[in-house]
């Protein structure tokens, strides 16, 4: 059973739940009915307690691959204050992580300010590709401190954000109460969601399942949790791109052999390196038969003021046949698209 570890300030904050959530959610473990009382959910079938820490539901089956749950709560109790901001939590964060390389820590900053603006061009770019998905419920896989979860609620009437990272959903969670957006957080793995089969309308992960332990797993749930209808949109870095590693920054990490990547990580950066992230033709492998692989396309401030001129450059480039053909194996990022009753295109058909 997972263990309870609430502290004194859990008791103290509101659940992030609705009445919506309370529906869909199931044992993450059997998929039993899970009750929930107090500060926890208990499994009605395998009796498994999963507690809720800072008003957040935690139906994680194993932790985060960077960090112990205990640890965590450690960290938690560190950044937060009563009063403090999205903004100065996050800042207070990266002052109790040294582990994570200071000069990148503006580059992380900057992703997260421009979340909202990124999220909204992924929902949008899934809207467009399939538009007949209904729009009552989104499950943002992944969602971190809830950007792309505040950019939905303004296009579904049920956005839900989940994450393994209980640090992000804190920060998320106040994040959203700055923004006047009610969505529950969920804390889980993407390999085992705590929800029922069938209940959203769509899914959107960016940047998440190079991160999970079991990519494969990841998918099958993605498909698990989608109704008839539903779509699926994720965003991921390419493994052999010709661009530094956005992780640790360094050129060419993707071409070294997987096993020798978190010494070289903690050798030239000082820090751990759990991601696996995949090539072109490993992600094909992987969602053949359930999603295309498509070379990427971004709207203006999609990827932040500091990647504007980047961005700018590449959608010249990639309106270049003879580039596209050339440099497909070696772009930064790719596109995945899926729906339970379309069938997939051929990569290129369509896209821009």
């Amino acid at each position: 059973m997972v263990c309870q570890l609430n502290g004194q300030k859990n008791a103290q904050t509101s659940l992030t739940t609705s009445t919506f959530l309370d529906e869909i959610l199931a044992c993450p473990a059997c998929r039993g009915t899970v009750t929930r009382s107090g500060q926890s959910y208990t499994c009605d079938v395998c009796a498994r307690v999963f507690p809720i820490r800072y008003g957040i539901p935690d139906f994680r089956l194993m932790p985060d691959p960077y960090i112990s749950i205990e640890r965590e709560i450690g960290k938690v109790e560190g950044f937060t204050a009563p009063g403090r901001s999205f903004a100065e939590m996050v800042r207070a964060y990266y002052f109790l992580t040294p582990e994570s390389p200071r000069n990148l820590h503006s580059r992380y900053r900057e992703a997260m300010e421009a979340a909202v603006a990124r999220g909204a061009g992924i929902v949008s770019k899934l809207q467009e590709k399939f538009p007949e998905s209904k729009r009552n419920a989104l499950l943002d896989l992944g969602c971190g401190t809830g950007g792309m979860t505040i950019a939905a609620t303004g296009s579904y009437q049920n956005v839900v954000g989940v994450d393994v990272a209980l640090r992000w959903l804190v920060m998320g969670k106040q994040r959203l109460d700055e923004a006047g957006i009610k969505a529950p957080l969920v804390c889980a793995n993407a390999e085992s969601l705590p929800f029922r089969q069938g209940v959203f309308d769509a899914v959107v992960a960016d940047s998440v399942i190079e991160h999970v332990r079991d990519s494969a797993k990841m998918r099958d749930e993605t498909l698990r949790v989608l109704v008839s209808s539903g779509a699926f949109f994720f965003v991921t870095n390419n493994r052999y791109s010709v661009l530094p590693e956005p992780h640790v920054r360094i050129p060419g990490f993707g071409l070294l052999p997987r096993k020798a990547m978190e010494t070289v990580s903690w050798a030239l950066r000082k820090t751990p390196y759990k991601a696996k992230l995949h090539s072109r033709r490993e992600l094909r492998k992987l969602f053949r038969g359930s999603g295309e692989v498509m070379l990427p396309y971004y709207s203006e401030g999609e990827l932040g003021k500091h990647n504007e001129p980047l961005r700018k450059k590449w959608e010249r480039l990639r309106s270049n046949a003879a580039f596209r053909a050339f440099a497909g194996a070696i772009v930064p990022q790719y596109f995945i698209a899926g729906s339970l009753r379309a069938t997939p295109r051929a990569e290129g058909s369509g896209s821009r």
